[in-house]
This record gives C-alpha cells, structure tokens and sequence, in this order.
C-alpha cells in the first residue's frame, strides 16, 4: 500500500521539523575521522610534550575526556540560563535535530564514544567501530529517508537498516583490506601468510550487524547512537574475536594507569 505524505511524515527516522538528512551534522561525524587516522598512524607522537606508553592512544583520550566534560558544562548551563541556550541555538543550530533544541545534543555522546574507543578498545577494534558510526549511520538516514517503506514501531526503517549495515560493513571492510594488503603486523588482517582468517572475516561481519541492530533501539538523549554504535559493536567485536582465538577478554582492555599517566 503506497504511503500518503503525512504517513512519510510521521514515520521519519527523526519524527522532528528539520529532522532531513542533516548533511551538517554527518560532516562533522565524518571530520571526526581525523581521531581515528591520526590513532591508526600515531600522529601525535612526535609533537605531544608529554610521553606515554602510547602517546597518541593517551593524548586523544585526555583530550575528548576535556571536550566531553566542556560539552557537558554547556548543556548544563544552557538548560538552566535562557542566554546559553539562545547562543548555543544560534550557534549550533544547523547541526541539530529538532529534538535537541530542549534535549541533550549528540555531540557529547559522540566525543565520549571516541574517548572511550580510543582509550580502552584494541586499535583496530576502536577504528572500525567509528567507521561503522561515521558510515553506517549516514547510509541508513539516507537510504531510509530515500526508500524506507518498511517501517517499524520507533519511525525506522529496514530498508535503512539494512543499508546502514552495508554502509558499516563496507567502511570496516576497506579498512581490513588496507591492513592485509599492505602486510601490517595486526590480529585483525583478512588473511596473512597461514590463509584466510576466517575469525576477523566473522568480527567484520558481526560488528556491523551489531553496529545497526544498536542503533535501531537506540534513544536519544546521553545514551544515543552515537555513543551506543561505537561502544556496543566494540564490545561485540572483542567478545567474538575472544571466542574464534581462545584470547582472554582482560588482554584486550588498555590498563587505565598506563593510559592516563605520563612516562617520567
């Protein structure tokens, strides 16, 4: 049965005036691959004036752990004082949703999933899943705001669910095609000198389903999917990779002392 406009209206992923594919906002997840490139080759290493056993894993962690609790100040203000909620408004008004207006915007969700990716998950498990938020996300807005017919209870779509499972799929799949082709010394290259690792094909494979699945029954507020996407397909990732490898799970978190505290 062909849709009227005002069920398309009603059923849209966001269900808010000015809720379309918000290209602002997508922009910044995506200027937010900087954190990801700049871990992957260790960028700050050299520049940081502080040393650790991991400079740049620990110098991103402080710094999105500052920005999350920056963030965190203005909403608390802006939520209490008419004038920062008018500035902030103005300011970061083409960046979002209309729900945020009198809600906690998903930026701060977003630098604390970023935070936490970086300081506590393996490299590449942290890696991949930002791209399954920076990608997967975006392509089930636009696939779902384009062709979604299939809708659910909470206005989301299947047809954008499951385009945003191949959008994470294909981001994590380019990124492990890098990984084995250019011979990085990783646990998580496609295939190495033995034959196909057929365990990291699996973690691809489920992580972006995960990623998805997470982000269907994702609310808005602190716990977004900006925030559930990257820590919920993490933890996911590392529970399969443990179980293919007979790893122990403690071996995959980064020691909290060692990650905020300098090398003298």
């Amino acid at each position: 049965m062909q849709e009227t406009q005002e069920q398309k209206k009603l059923f849209s992923r966001d269900n808010q005036p000015g809720d379309k594919f918000n290209y602002a906002r997508k922009l910044f997840h995506v200027v937010g691959l900087i954190i990801p490139v700049g871990y992957f080759f260790n960028l700050l290493d050299g520049i940081s004036p502080f040393k650790f056993e991991q400079t740049t894993r620990s110098v991103i962690f402080w710094i999105t752990g500052c920005v999350t609790v920056f963030f965190l100040i203005i909403e608390f203000l802006r939520f209490r004082f008419k004038f920062w909620q008018d500035a902030f408004v103005k300011v970061a008004g083409p960046m979002l949703k209309g729900k945020e207006h009198d809600k906690m915007h998903g930026s701060v969700p977003y630098i604390l999933a970023l935070c936490i990716s970086v300081g506590f998950f393996p490299k590449e498990i942290a890696i991949l899943s930002i791209l399954f938020l920076t990608f997967g996300d975006p392509a089930a807005a636009l696939v779902g705001g384009k062709f979604g017919t299939i809708r659910f209870y909470n206005g989301k779509s299947l047809q954008g669910t499951l385009g945003g499972m191949a959008g994470a799929f294909l981001a994590g799949l380019v990124f492990l095609l890098l990984l084995s082709i250019f011979n990085v010394a990783s646990d998580y290259v496609l295939w190495d000198n033995h034959g196909i690792r057929l365990e990291n094909w699996l973690v691809l494979i489920v992580g972006a389903i995960a990623a998805l699945l997470i982000e269907f029954v994702s609310h808005e507020g602190f716990f977004d999917d900006n925030l559930t996407i990257p820590v919920g397909a993490s933890l996911v990732m590392i529970g399969m990779h443990a179980l293919f490898t007979g790893h122990s799970l403690v071996g995959y978190f980064y020691n909290f002392r060692s990650l905020v505290t300098p090398i003298h």
